[in-house]
C-alpha cells in the first residue's frame, strides 16, 4: 500500500503560511512568511491544471535565500502525476548540478489533488476575504479558487455517475 499525501497550510500571517507536505516517512515543512511570493493563486490553478491534462508548473514560494519551488508534473494521457519540492540555496541555480529536490510524492493525480483541495478549503473557510487580504498581504484569489471549486465538483459528479 502506497503512502497517502498530507498537506497542511496554516492560515496567512505577515504575508505568508506555513506548509507541511508529508508521505510515509518523507517529511518537509517550511514557514513562507518571510520573501515569500504570493502563492496561493497558483496552486488553485495548477491544482485545477492537474485534473484535466498535461501539466509542468513550478510554484515559486521563497524567493531569495533559500529559494523553494514546489514542481507539478503529469503527461497528458496519464492517470499519475508528480510533486516535488527543491529547496536552492540561493538564486544561483545551475542545469549542471541535479535539483535539490527535498520531497517527491508520485501517484494517482486525485491523491495529488484531494490533500491540495481540503488544505486550500480550509484556510478559506477559516478567514473573510478582508482577514485574508490583511494577513496575506494580498487579496483572496477568489476567481481562481471558484474555478478550482467547479472543477472538484465536476470531478465529483462525474464520478458519481459512473
Amino acid at each position: 500500500m502506497a503512502d497517502h499525501l498530507r498537506i497542511e497550510m496554516s492560515p496567512p500571517v505577515d504575508g505568508g503560511m506555513m506548509l507541511r507536505f508529508s508521505s510515509g516517512p518523507q517529511e518537509f515543512a517550511a514557514d513562507f512568511t518571510t520573501q515569500v511570493c504570493p502563492f496561493f493563486e497558483a496552486f488553485c490553478d495548477a491544482i485545477r491544471v492537474l485534473h484535466d491534462g498535461f501539466i509542468d508548473d513550478r510554484i515559486r514560494l521563497l524567493i531569495g535565500a533559500p529559494e523553494c519551488d514546489l514542481l507539478l508534473q503529469a503527461a497528458a494521457h496519464s492517470s499519475q502525476a508528480v510533486l516535488k519540492i527543491n529547496l536552492w540555496p540561493d538564486h544561483k541555480r545551475s542545469t549542471l548540478v541535479p535539483e535539490p529536490t527535498v520531497f517527491r510524492f508520485e501517484g494517482a493525480r486525485q491523491e495529488i489533488i484531494s490533500p491540495f483541495v481540503a488544505a486550500l478549503t480550509s484556510v478559506r473557510a477559516g478567514l473573510s476575504d478582508a482577514e485574508f487580504a490583511q494577513a496575506y498581504r494580498a487579496p483572496f484569489p477568489t476567481a481562481a479558487y471558484a474555478a478550482l471549486m467547479r472543477r472538484v465538483q465536476m470531478t465529483a459528479s462525474d464520478s458519481i455517475r459512473t
